[in-house]
């Protein structure tokens, strides 16, 4: 496992844990609309080996609201919209709002965006 990106410090083993192995809540089953503020999060690589015994890169987002529940998504568009709000919102707090989609093909994603009401 590698952390790519979060704002934990790494060297915190129960942090660690919690975000990368302890269990959680799937980003994609989160209701549309529902406003998560956002505590501690990290963005890692998390290598699975794939149906043909290859080693297969895994990118997780995981994420802990102030209440302690942990979500997490290998969704690489909700991973990018969440990765642009830590990049507008710095060290400030913030809340993502989940937001459910389809695509043109009629594929179901999920993504997120910056709770402009929230104000932490």
């Amino acid at each position: 496992m590698q952390i790519i990106r979060s704002n934990i410090d790494t060297n915190n083993k129960f942090d660690l844990y919690k975000l990368t192995k302890s269990s959680g809540a799937m980003v994609q089953d989160a209701p549309d609309g529902l406003s998560i503020p956002v505590n501690k999060w990290a963005l890692y690589n998390d290598p699975k080996e794939g149906k043909d015994g290859q080693q297969k890169d895994n990118t997780v987002l995981s994420f802990i609201d102030t209440s302690g529940v942990k979500y997490s998504t290998v969704s690489a568009t909700f991973q990018r919209e969440f990765e642009d709000i830590v990049e507008i919102m710095g060290a400030d707090p913030f809340a993502i709002i989940v937001k459910h989609g389809q695509t043109k093909a009629g594929k179901p994603f999920v993504t997120c965006e910056l709770d402009c009401e929230f104000r932490g």
